[in-house]
């Protein structure tokens, strides 16, 4: 029998083979997997977090297939892809399929979005009813989709389908995208590593530049809320012609907040563009928002205005850090989040600008760079799992400096980040070796293991 290394570099070439987690200790490794290919019940205590953190890390990078069983479920019993985001995975491989399952559940509470790619070694079947996920052939252990929620069978009162104006992700949040365009498209400016202009407008339901009215999108949230199925919602879209999105959004925060008769939306976060005029600032956590993220996207100075010309010239970098600073004050400090994308400059770039904007109060969401189809750089490569995997971690050290506690880092099991920081805390609980797999992974940011 193979070892999992050669089974996972079978028919993977370049980047993404140098991207896979490979798996030191074969031979034990294989045993394991051999029981649990005899009793796949038993893969929640074969596979450890950490064993389960690298497979989820290998489906995120390479994607996986969809075996004609895998469909069986979607768009009735599991949660569909509906593609109406700036990050898209499955953008153009939809063609004669069945509809895309959209999040996948494994084993220790993970989750990861699927990403199809037929020519992944990874793979998705249906045996009885039971989901498994195979490395060529061979099985790993059971998963399952993410179960459709209620809200997406209801209708608004005007006769839209709710589950083509925002959705489920994320295990508890409602995403409203609220358009498919951003202005900076003009001239050729749109963010090199962004595919919002290549998403799929909703068709027959748009009202005038979005897809959504405000009262839609209340009464939406006060389904997906009173089922039980979200605890936070966003709002996000790209930049018009004369910042149109920062009323619209500030509609939607009052129509939410009345609709759900409370005081703020809770756990509701507007992500945009810097407004131009910071007293709109104050206008957003009067509507409702409770916290907002302005992603700068990278930190120095030249890239940005490489990666994000469109930015540069309708805001403005030095701006753009005065208009969080500003949030900071209106917000406070943690209520205030800027993402940096991980993979588009420099290690020590990256660090730099996560430490500056921790320092002042700014959450620095960190992304890892996938290239998007329908983005500018398409076809492009983002670094290896170690370069990202040591990022990540000493970001979680950054973090874990400045004070903020690692239980709320680790609040859920959905981002790489929450994943590690949920890890570290078992290391310290458990007081593991630094020849634990978990220790290696959240302490060390090392996959040579």
């Amino acid at each position: 029998m193979p070892n999992i290394k050669q089974l996972l570099e079978r028919r993977v070439s370049g980047q993404v083979k140098r991207a896979l987690p490979l798996e030191a200790g074969d031979a034990a490794l294989n045993g394991l997997i051999g029981r649990v290919i005899a009793d796949p019940k038993r893969s929640g205590s074969v596979f450890g977090l950490g064993e389960v953190f690298l497979v989820k890390a290998a489906l995120y990078l390479t994607g996986v297939k969809l075996e004609p069983s895998a469909y069986e479920g979607v768009g009735t019993v599991h949660k569909e892809l509906v593609g109406i985001y700036q990050f898209d995975f499955n953008l153009g491989k939809t063609g004669d399929r069945p509809p895309l399952p959209a999040e996948l559940s494994l084993p220790h509470g993970l989750h990861v979005p699927v990403n199809v790619n037929d020519a992944s070694p990874f793979a998705l079947a249906r045996v009885n009813g039971v989901l498994y996920l195979k490395v060529n052939g061979m099985r790993l252990f059971p998963v399952e989709y993410e179960a459709r929620p209620k809200f997406y069978d209801q209708t608004t009162s005007d006769g839209a389908a709710m589950w083509k104006l925002a959705q489920h992700r994320l295990g508890d949040e409602l995403m409203v995208t609220y358009n498919t365009y951003c202005h900076t498209l003009k001239g050729g400016n749109q963010c090199r590593f962004c595919a919002l202009n290549s998403g799929t407008p909703v068709d027959g339901l748009r009202n005038g530049c979005f897809i959504q009215t405000p009262q839609q999108i209340a009464e939406i949230a006060a389904a997906a809320y009173g089922e039980g199925v979200v605890k936070r919602l966003e709002i996000t879209g790209g930049i018009l012609p004369r910042r149109a999105e920062i009323d619209f959004i500030l509609e939607t925060g009052k129509a939410v907040k009345q609709r759900l008769g409370t005081a703020s939306i809770p756990n509701g976060h507007a992500l945009l563009a810097a407004p131009n005029d910071l007293h709109q600032i104050d206008r957003l956590k009067e509507a409702g928002w409770e916290y907002v993220f302005f992603n700068l996207e990278v930190w120095d100075e030249n890239f940005f205005k490489a990666y994000c010309p469109g930015k540069e010239a309708l805001v403005g970098r030095e701006h753009w850090l005065k208009a969080l600073d500003y949030a900071v004050d209106v917000f406070g400090p943690g209520n205030v989040r800027c993402i940096l994308i991980a993979g588009l400059e420099p290690l020590q770039s990256y660090l730099e600008g996560a430490e500056y904007l921790t320092s002042h109060g700014i959450f620095c969401d960190p992304a890892p760079w996938v290239p998007m189809p329908g983005s500018l750089l398409e076809g492009h490569s983002s670094p290896s799992a170690q370069w990202h995997i040591r990022l990540l971690v000493q970001t979680l050290d950054l973090w874990e400096r400045s004070g903020m506690p690692l239980d709320t880092i680790a609040k859920d099991g959905w981002l790489a980040f929450n994943d590690l920081a949920r890890m570290r805390l078992e290391v310290r609980e458990q007081n593991l070796p630094a020849t634990d797999l978990r220790y290696k992974l959240s302490v060390l940011g090392d996959l040579n293991i």
